[in-house]
């Protein structure tokens, strides 16, 4: 017997566990065309949020003076996960319509798309950690032995990004809409979400948005991490794993309600 075949719920291989080999073949697809014939390769993945990094630390360290310790180091530790965690999302979303000729043609699992594009995008997040704790290095950041949760974090980011992409990939294929109304939820949701500043600078009366938010465990966490180099809370820590639970029990229910059909209707 598989030894996975605990992450088989309900009969339904939502980790596509039984199909390893045309998992890895269509990751390194992704990462061949992503990069090809680009000089630069996997760093054109690394620059954008590195720039965005720049223009946040200048306006709020350098022009509005913000009082936040390490502040570079908390910029990369957010701006970093977050560009991964939004990348999969939209690209999950189209990943089931944008390869409908692949699974008209040939008899694959359509949870395999957005499972996919969430492990690509996390083999580039794992690319990005060297830099990610050299910038908390540099920037002199007291790492201690908490840096052993970051994999926790991470993790529960991968879960609630596949999670959520397994669900908008099925929607979007009823319901073409959705691309234009997730630009702008993914915008409030950025700002709604503790990555470039300090959840202790909300106001008391707006706290419960960054209680309400899905993903704002794992930012307070990855931030008391690497720019604090302190222990995360206990909150934040069970909000990620409940929050990573939801998503995938999200995704496993919307999956298991309409993945018969969803082929007929691409």
């Amino acid at each position: 017997m598989d030894t996975l075949a605990i992450f088989k719920p309900f009969g339904i291989d939502i980790f596509c566990v039984g199909k390893k080999f045309l998992v890895f073949n269509l990751v390194g697809r992704n990462l061949k065309v992503k990069y090809r014939r680009s000089v630069l390769g996997v760093l054109w993945t690394l620059l954008a949020p590195l720039f965005s990094v720049l223009i946040f630390y200048f306006v709020f360290k350098v022009i509005m003076k913000v009082q936040v310790p390490h502040y570079m180091a908390f910029l990369v530790s957010g701006i970093l996960p977050w560009a991964f965690f939004s990348q999969t999302i939209n690209e999950g979303m189209d990943s089931v319509v944008g390869n409908a000729g692949i699974a008209a043609k040939v008899p694959v699992p359509v949870q395999i798309f957005p499972y996919v594009g969430a492990i690509t995008n996390f083999i580039t997040l794992f690319l990005a950690l060297p830099v990610i704790l050299g910038v908390s290095i540099l920037t002199d950041v007291p790492l201690s032995g908490s840096i052993v949760l970051l994999p926790v974090f991470f993790l529960c980011l991968f879960f609630m990004s596949y999670g959520l992409s397994l669900v908008l990939g099925l929607f979007y294929v009823y319901f073409r809409d959705l691309k234009h109304i997730l630009g702008l939820v993914m915008q409030l949701w950025f700002y709604g979400t503790p990555v470039f500043y300090n959840p202790d600078m909300v106001p008391p009366k707006y706290h419960w948005i960054l209680i309400a938010n899905p993903v704002g465990g794992c930012f307070v966490g990855l931030h008391k991490i690497l720019a604090y180099g302190e222990w995360p809370s206990t909150e934040s820590i069970v909000s990620s794993l409940f929050w990573a639970f939801v998503m995938m029990t999200l995704g496993l229910l919307v999956f298991k309600s309409t993945h018969r059909d969803v082929i007929e209707n691409l």
